[in-house]
């Protein structure tokens, strides 16, 4: 029967052996870090409301609704922080909270927090004194900028790779292919750590495979997506192209006016923010959620151009007319978990410790197995 019923046996299984146990002791480190910081940053929003509480609540959260307005609170930051240029403002997220605004100035950011009901600034966060923004750039970035950036999209390619070569070397036969599926806790502690790593990888083995693939994506997108449009269109899950006329440094049209056109052009949808634009060939793009007000995947980007207030194109995120769309769309919401409450918050960040279990409990396979016995022989000696 083959690797069937003896896959011991087969000698191209001895080979995915080796490159699972070289691979895993190789990655070891890197599974420990993606995924206890993957696993933190699931709560990054309740996070980041418990580490600055006096930031993100207004001064009379029990006022209701919020009286300052969008355009004034972007004044406000612009008077206050002179040479900045603001990247993005977010209305609040719910009653209570307050303004957020972005800025930076070459490569020194702030976010900038405005109360909801007088629109004064009540202080900041500098990224670079603040744990969950190295947190963030560990996590993404392996604290080592675009270098770490590549470094990261190969080992997800690695642990893709990984999990394919475990699921292999986890089928044991037609006789006893049942014991990868639970742990025995009456063994030995060897066993008990056997059983444990092989159990762990088969519940966890697709959703693995998903954060696995969803990180070479994040790091190289293009090839995958012109397989994937090879296919099925994915037009649907990108933002348009379209052409804004260079302005130089012209006054903007009032945004007012700009909001109340985005209303009209998205009317089942509420006003939560904008993306300021990069250069003087860039849009300012209003954003109306279709959800929640930083669900960034159910949200219509309404462009427009500044200089003139003309709309420029509508994107309703999240709906997509193609399989092709569809799928490069969910690999960005099923990689965070963010938008289905905190049910799924809390099993994707339980699910997210997988990762340094398996990483922990394959190094002390590899050690029982050999390195405690080469210790013992340097010992003898």
């Amino acid at each position: 029967m083959g690797f069937i019923d003896r896959p011991q046996r087969v000698w191209w299984r001895m080979a995915m052996f080796q490159i699972h146990l070289w691979g895993g002791v190789v990655l070891c480190l890197y599974m420990l870090v993606i995924g206890v910081t993957g696993s933190i940053l699931v709560f990054e929003s309740e996070l980041e409301h418990v580490a600055y509480p006096q930031l993100w609540r207004a001064t009379y959260p029990q006022a209701g609704q919020r009286a300052a307005e969008l355009p004034a609170v972007t004044e406000t930051v612009m008077k206050a922080y002179p040479g900045y240029k603001i990247t993005a403002a977010y209305l609040p997220d719910k009653p209570g909270d307050n303004f957020e605004v972005f800025v930076h100035q070459g490569k020194t950011f702030r976010y900038v927090f405005l109360d909801a009901n007088t629109g004064r600034i009540v202080g900041a966060i500098n990224p670079d004194r603040s744990w969950l923004i190295w947190i963030i750039d560990l996590h993404f970035r392996l604290l080592g900028g675009k270098v770490g950036e590549i470094l990261n999209g190969i080992g997800a390619a690695c642990l893709l790779l990984l999990c394919a070569t475990g699921a292999l070397v986890w089928w044991a036969g037609l006789k006893h292919w049942t014991r990868g599926l639970k742990v025995n806790l009456h063994r030995s502690w060897r066993r008990v750590n056997f059983d444990l790593h092989s159990a762990v990888g088969f519940w966890t083995l697709l959703v693995l495979s998903m954060w696995a693939f969803t990180g070479v994506y994040f790091i190289w997108p293009k090839p995958i997506e012109s397989f994937v449009n090879h296919f099925s269109s994915i037009a649907s899950a990108n933002p348009p192209v379209f052409v804004v006329p260079p302005r130089g440094d012209g006054p903007w049209v009032d945004m007012h006016r700009m909001i109340e056109q985005a209303q009209q052009s998205s009317p089942n949808a509420k006003f939560a923010g904008a993306f300021f634009p990069g250069s003087d060939k860039s849009a300012l793009t209003l954003l109306m959620a279709r959800g929640a007000a930083r669900n960034f995947s159910q949200m219509d980007y309404v462009y427009f151009d500044p200089a003139t207030g003309r709309q420029l194109a509508l994107w309703h995120r999240g709906i997509n007319t193609t399989w092709g769309g569809s799928f490069i769309f969910w690999l960005s919401p099923l990689h965070f978990g963010y938008d289905w409450g905190g049910t799924i918050k809390i099993l994707w960040a339980t699910l997210g410790c997988a990762l340094p279990l398996l990483a922990i409990t394959g190094v002390l396979m590899y050690w029982n197995r050999s390195l405690s016995k080469k210790w013992k022989r340097l010992l003898r000696a």
